[in-house]
């Protein structure tokens, strides 16, 4: 494991708690761990997983399909949720996996690159960055597919269709690792060995190309760019003023 020294000064500024606290002395209460948070993350992705199949097989045996329309309408992120007023829309598709593989891929980025960040963020924080990174990316995503696109491209086809997946979350997440070990070596491809920092450039580049050419894919490049915003913003608002006090 990493040992920064700047690591260890965040840990005791970010995972400590101020100021006075009010605990029964006969049985202290005991802060759940930043490895237990991340494993908490992908447990709740995997029970939102479930109740994605429960709402197919439902509409494929017995033809209701209003479950599904009820997971559309309250695990998705589309404009048409925010116009009605489900801003919750913009936190639970980070939660939301539909594909067995897309599921499988995001989980196991957050556990690969959350376990680190959590550790030095410190449980309560790291869960306010992965909500934040996930805020950030699906509203952006929300405003781009759902308004700014239409009117650039004179389709409006796309307002209604959902998005999901914890990606706008682990893009962040995987960006902040980036930023806070920028040399540390990437497996590109699981082959193809890269310094983190050329491979988070590689992939945001991939994403804004796409965005820009309006390329039709199941990717959502707006809510990974949204995502990325979100951590190099926390990164250099947040973090960096911490590492510079310390030289």
């Amino acid at each position: 494991m990493r040992n920064a020294r700047w690591e260890q000064y965040t840990k005791a500024d970010y995972g400590s708690r101020r100021g006075n606290t009010y605990q029964n002395k006969s049985a202290p209460r005991k802060p759940v761990s930043p490895d237990a948070l991340v494993y908490g993350i992908i447990a709740a992705n995997g029970v939102v997983f479930l109740m994605w199949q429960s709402a197919n097989s439902r509409q494929k045996s017995l033809g209701d399909g209003s479950l599904r329309l009820w997971m559309i309408k309250n695990f998705t992120t589309m404009w048409t949720n925010i116009q009605e007023g489900r801003l919750w829309t913009i936190l639970t598709p980070a939660f939301s996996h539909i594909e067995p593989m897309h599921l499988f891929f995001n989980m196991f980025m957050l556990h690969t690159f959350g376990k680190d960040i959590a550790r030095i963020l410190g449980a309560r924080r790291f869960m306010a960055f992965y909500l934040g990174a996930a805020a950030c990316g699906n509203l952006i995503s929300a405003l781009v597919r759902g308004i700014a696109l239409p009117v650039l491209k004179n389709d409006y086809s796309g307002v209604t269709q959902p998005s999901l997946g914890a990606s706008t979350s682990v893009v962040g997440v995987t960006t902040l690792f980036a930023c806070l070990y920028p040399t540390a070596t990437l497996q590109l491809f699981f082959v193809v060995p890269v310094p983190a920092w050329l491979a988070t450039v590689g992939f945001i580049g991939w994403d804004m190309w796409r965005l820009m050419s309006y390329k039709s894919s199941k990717v959502d490049g707006a809510g990974h760019l949204g995502g990325a915003a979100a951590a190099l913003g926390y990164y250099w608002f947040r973090l960096r003023p911490l590492i510079r006090r310390m030289r």
